[in-house]
């Protein structure tokens, strides 16, 4: 591991209580990622980037960082293109999110609300994303919106 990417990894582990609990998320994360990573070109909304991102052929500059839902123009072309702007859309292949069963019970003010309404979107499909793992930390959801997705459909296989 270089010195910056362990720089990296190591610097914000406030989800973990030690730094050894951090590697453990992030094996469990890995082994969670593994098979759904087939492309070098995927790009992951996390809530957790502490993980070894490098062991899956993916950049730093692949990773973005959320903290918590509250921006679905991060990740939802339509809502993207809601707005006019400057920047590009960029398709997020994978959302992670920590796996919290009191997550969005009772949302205290209205910040946590939309969160909570987002969420549930994601959860039930109103957004093109679909839960394709859960470990014991973390739920992963896909990009089901090809159009919009920075990896490539498997060529149709001959009949």
């Amino acid at each position: 591991m270089s010195g910056s990417y362990k720089q990296v990894f190591t610097k914000y582990y406030a989800q973990a209580d030690s730094k050894a609990t951090m590697y453990a998320l992030s094996d469990e994360l890995i082994e969670t990622l593994r098979p759904l990573i087939h492309d070098t070109r995927a790009t992951i909304l996390s809530e957790n980037t502490n993980f070894a991102y490098l062991s899956l052929g993916l950049k730093p500059t692949q990773i973005y960082p959320i903290y918590g839902l509250s921006y679905p123009a991060g990740f939802v072309y339509e809502e993207w293109a809601k707005e006019s702007r400057a920047n590009s859309f960029i398709p997020k292949d994978f959302i992670i999110l920590y796996r919290d069963k009191d997550r969005y019970d009772t949302p205290k003010n209205a910040q946590e609300q939309e969160a909570k309404d987002i969420y549930q979107k994601l959860i039930n499909g109103s957004y093109p994303y679909k839960q394709v793992a859960k470990s014991a930390h973390f739920i992963i959801f896909a990009n089901t919106d090809t159009e919009h997705s920075n990896i490539l459909t498997p060529a149709p296989k001959e009949q």
